[in-house]
Order: structure tokens, then sequence, then C-alpha cells
């Protein structure tokens, strides 16, 4: 994207500019793939949670049937985690 052509471009000593829309790394970053990787990992911690044979193999024990988590938590978490790469994005951006 946008940044990395900036990054590269400035260590060759190229002067840049970069325009952004409204969000600051595109859809991958406010509505695509680190959303989605950090919904995925919240749903592996679940199923790893779950599977307590496993976990006992590992000399874990749990209750499979008391992990619980809240859609509305792991959607704010994701959402947090955008906001937190776009701002550093944004800080970056500023920094060069």
């Amino acid at each position: 994207g946008g940044h990395g052509a900036d990054l590269h471009a400035r260590a060759q000593s190229l002067r840049t500019a970069v325009f952004a829309g409204n969000d600051v790394g595109g859809t991958c970053v406010n509505r695509g793939c680190v959303p989605s990787k950090a919904l995925l990992a919240a749903s592996g911690r679940v199923r790893e949670m779950r599977d307590s044979a496993h976990l006992e193999s590992l000399g874990i024990q749990v209750d499979a049937d008391a992990v619980q988590y809240s859609r509305e938590g792991i959607a704010a978490h994701a959402k947090n985690l955008a906001n937190r790469v776009k701002g550093n994005l944004e800080a970056s951006l500023v920094g060069l």
C-alpha cells in the first residue's frame, strides 16, 4: 500500500506525498484484514479453551462448558486493534 511505498521511496531519498481518504490504512486496516484476523484469533482461543482433552494433555484442567465470551467484547477488541494500527500508521506518516 501507500505506507510501504512511501517508506521505500524515502529510503531511496525520494520525496513523496501520500493522499488518504477518511480512513488511513484503507479497507485492510479498518474493515478487512486487521479486524478479521482479530476476530479469528479470538474464536481460535475459545475453540482451544473448549478442547479439554488437549488441555489436559498439557496438564491444564478446564470445564469446557464454562467457557463464555461476549460477542460485543470481541468486536470491541477488533475495533480497538484496528484503531491502534490506524493511529500507528498516521503517526508514522506524520513522522516522515
